[in-house]
């Protein structure tokens, strides 16, 4: 296929205007059905397709964002249905997503270099044969019902200029301009998107509304990433807005948490709907929200039950676990991690879907464990996972935040590493060698970066939870992490037949740093939470004993808190947990107040935090940030753990630990061979613990080898 976008000749304005409109295509074509017809479509924003006056698909916000210079991700579908032998009209509607967000704000997005008007490709072939593609054949508008529409701060529908009938073949578009081919299309490659699409996957219902002096705020009950839809009729000129929110003040009215400072031009995540006086079925195409509140403006009277609902959208990926035990601060943890991941589900792994919409890899490097245990993830962490690799630079390098127009390089291993912690788990929960061998020669690229003089720690995220980088020795910090990093290329060059060499001689060297510098008799220097759960965690030391010991005073010295940020609390629990600890890794986990989970749910959370305290500036309430705490969950507390020398859960050696404050414990996990399952109750005196273990699946307890079934053991306290 050509790379051909067409777009409006109208002139481009790069400035942030209130006039910021969707565009309509349309191209009327003659064909002859077949076996199989096949569209290729790629909007730039985001598009949405229409033949013969049906939808497409039911996909949402496509083409996904790309760094547009390096990948442009098309959408295929099968049309066979919508075609007609004869007559026929393609239609389509482009919006701006961050193709072309004009508006200030901290990331410089309006200076993107690819930024223009909407543009357009499509192929459609039939039985093979190319029977359409873009041209100037196309006409092309300014969509007059959708005359304002960005993806971070809101779009506007005036339904009064509303014609449906746009998309249908007999529309009359003779005041419609030629569209013009594009002379400077990015310079992406276009690349199928095989991903799992966006689409809605729930609906709620307002519980509660509060009255306020500008209308209603209205609660849906739970956080999530998405937006209103509107089913009602209301009084012609009616103009209604709705603002969205995380939070509310005591008064009902929107917590902004300071989007409002750091978007001071643009209303943020604002809706507009101006109605016909006709029934309206409306949602916005071009905008989705992270809220769990919504002002409602202008409704002009009592709102029904079911007029304004909330529609949670994210990508549709299948769950493939469950669990749930006693402490029912836990169970909340889950849900709340498994909404939160799901609402940070955007064709990326994005930080949040209120601030920013951004794949920032340190929080993904954070998280990848846990939704590879939970989410049947693998389609949307591929995809991802092109957009990670065509960030990495000739020189090594690679951004913080995936896929941008550059955004800061040089933010070091706590984000970058999740160029390695990706493949690395791909290849653990699934055992697809291809995958190593497809990202081997990106991480040696950036190792030789990582390894050489350039990479210094001054401008690294270090142990960040919202508020401070933690002094923490930097070149600690880079020795940790190249232990990290040379074990995973040791092990993928294992796996792939090539040279371990170097990575094992580094390994060592950065090893005999660490002991060197960082150990006096066995202890720690610097006894932080995150500084000996990372000693402990990378197995430096040649004796981990005294460092649990440290590890524990240290949480003791805290009453039970986490005093770690992002880079300690991703394995400060697995790091309590591997000698007796697990229970001061509970103890952490279930502390009252701050800083801890808790504190979120005393305060109405509903999805996880980004931050243990609140700033009350721009901190989000749904981040997928701290969630590998989900992983602990599983593998600890039911003892499920993969084992990367007989990846896929091929092999498991269950190792549950029984914590004495929980009565009961249960979950399973879906692999290739089916669910295993797993769970233990305390029972007349002692510890019922039962594990159902599908064919094809060799799991061990206590050197005992398991049966394909159900096994059961009573186990007596001491």
């Amino acid at each position: 296929m050509q790379k051909i976008f067409i777009k409006t000749p109208k002139p481009f304005n790069p400035e942030y205007s209130e006039h910021a409109p969707a565009y309509l295509f349309r191209r009327k074509f003659t064909a002859k059905t077949g076996e199989r017809a096949e569209l290729s479509v790629c909007g730039l924003g985001f598009g949405y397709y229409y033949l013969n006056g049906k939808a497409v698909s039911k996909d949402l916000f496509t083409a996904p964002n790309s760094d547009y210079n390096r990948i442009l991700w098309y959408n295929v579908y099968d049309v066979t249905g919508l075609l007609n032998d004869g007559e026929n009209v393609f239609c389509a509607i482009l919006g701006n997503a961050f193709f072309n967000e004009s508006f200030p704000s901290h990331w410089h997005n309006d200076k993107s270099c690819w930024r223009d008007n909407p543009k357009l490709f499509v192929n459609l072939s039939v039985d093979g044969k190319e029977i359409l593609t873009g041209d100037e054949k196309f006409k092309v508008t300014e969509s007059p019902f959708l005359p304002y529409n960005h993806l971070r701060s809101g779009e506007t529908f005036d339904a009064r200029e509303y014609d449906g009938k746009w998309k249908e073949y007999d529309f009359p578009d003779n005041g419609w301009d030629n569209a013009v081919t594009d002379v400077n299309a990015p310079k992406g490659i276009l690349q199928k998107c095989d991903c799992p699409p966006i689409v809605e996957a729930a609906e709620y219902d307002f519980v509660k509304a509060y009255k306020t002096e500008n209308g209603l705020t209205l609660d849906f009950g739970q956080n999530m990433s998405g937006y209103i839809r509107l089913n009602a009729t209301l009084p012609e000129n009616t103009a209604v807005t709705f603002r969205h929110a995380e939070e509310i003040n005591e008064d009902g009215t929107l917590k902004l948490n300071g989007l409002n400072v750091l978007y001071p031009t643009v209303d943020f995540q604002t809706d507009r709907y101006i109605s016909s006086g006709k029934p309206a079925l409306w949602s916005p195409k071009f905008t989705y929200h992270g809220f769990r509140y919504v002002s409602v403006e202008g409704f002009g009277r009592e709102i029904k039950k079911g007029e304004i609902k909330a529609v949670f959208v994210h990508q549709k990926i299948d769950r493939r676990s469950y669990f749930e035990c006693s402490d029912d601060l836990l169970n909340k943890i889950y849900q709340a991690g498994i909404i939160s991941t799901y609402s940070n589900m955007h064709y990326v792994l994005t930080d949040c879907p209120t601030r920013e919409k951004f794949g920032w890899m340190n929080d993904a490097q954070a998280s990848f464990n846990q939704i590879l245990i939970n989410f049947a993830a693998e389609k949307f962490l591929e995809k991802w996972g092109e957009d990670i690799k065509a960030a990495v630079t000739e020189t090594g390098e690679v951004t913080t935040v995936v896929p941008s127009d550059g955004y800061e390089y040089g933010r070091g291993p706590v984000a970058d590493g999740a160029l390695f912690e990706l493949p690395y788990r791909l290849y653990l929960y699934t055992g697809d060698k291809s995958v190593l061998k497809k990202y081997l020669p990106y991480l040696e690229r950036y190792y030789g970066f990582y390894s050489s003089e350039k990479n210094q720690p001054d401008a690294w995220i270090r142990d960040w939870d919202g508020f401070r980088n933690r002094a923490i020795n930097g070149e600690f910090i880079k020795k940790v992490y190249a232990i990290k990093f040379a074990k995973i290329l040791s092990f993928a060059c294992g796996i792939l037949g090539k040279d371990q060499t170097r990575y094992e001689k580094d390994r060592a060297a950065a090893e005999k740093w660490i002991r060197d510098n960082m150990l006096c008799d066995g202890k720690c220097k610097e006894p932080s939470q995150t500084v000996l759960s990372m000693l402990i965690v990378s197995g430096a030391a040649e004796d981990n004993a005294p460092l649990y010991e440290q590890l524990k005073q240290a949480v003791d010295q805290a009453d039970g808190h986490l005093q770690c940020g992002m880079m300690g609390i991703k394995i400060l629990y697995d790091a309590l947990s591997e000698t007796d600890g697990a229970e001061y890794a509970y103890k952490v986990i279930t502390a009252k107040g701050e800083p801890g989970f808790d504190v979120w749910f005393q305060r109405g959370a509903t999805t996880l935090w980004e931050t243990w305290k609140d700033s009350g500036f721009t901190d989000s309430r749904n981040h997928q940030m701290f969630s590998n705490v989900l992983a602990w969950f599983f593998e600890v507390l039911l003892g499920l753990r993969a084992d990367e020398n007989a990846p896929a859960y091929k092999r498991v050696e269950l190792k549950p630990r029984f914590i004495k404050d929980l009565t009961y414990c249960k979950g399973g996990v879906e692999t290739a061979f089916g669910r295993i399952d797993v769970e233990w109750k305390r029972e007349n005196g002692g510890i019922t613990f039962t594990a159902e273990i599908p064919s094809g699946v060799t799991a061990v307890y206590k050197g005992t080898q398991l049966k394909t079934g159900k096994n059961a053991f009573a186990i007596k306290e001491n």
